[in-house]
């Protein structure tokens, strides 16, 4: 379920520990995507950042606040990126995505805790019996 309910962000960790110990499969789950997530999302979302940027359709504002819906790691290699594809703005972007970065971080807590983990309890009581061992 650590795995299931969020995109695991940092506050998401303290979130599950805090929620189902520091043990718990749940908390193991968190910690597998998180580490996934830093290691091999870091490359994905420099790619992607890159990918995106040579579209020319967005604005590199935009692009660094897009920035910020991973793990400070992720923002950080998005950002990065996009500030050496835009020089110019490369501030700017950094400073959105560490906005963008706080924004999501505050609200996916709220998020996890009234949505994600209770909608996630739900649908493995409900799938497990049927899909499940």
């Amino acid at each position: 379920m650590g795995a299931c309910y969020s995109i695991n962000r940092d506050s998401n960790l303290g979130l599950t520990t805090d929620i189902f110990g520091p043990d718990a499969p749940e908390t193991k789950g968190t910690f597998a995507v998180y580490i996934v997530g830093s290691v091999i999302g870091t490359v994905f979302i420099s790619i992607l950042a890159s990918v995106v940027a040579s579209w020319n359709i967005f604005d590199p504002i935009a692009l660094g606040m897009a920035s910020g819906v991973g793990s400070g790691s992720m923002m950080t290699a998005a950002a990065g990126t996009l500030g050496e594809i835009y020089p110019q703005q490369a501030e700017n972007i950094m400073i959105m995505g560490g906005a963008s970065d706080m924004l999501t971080g505050i609200t996916g807590i709220y998020m996890g805790t009234f949505v994600g983990l209770p909608l996630a309890k739900k649908l493995y009581a409900f799938l497990e019996p049927k899909i499940g061992r």
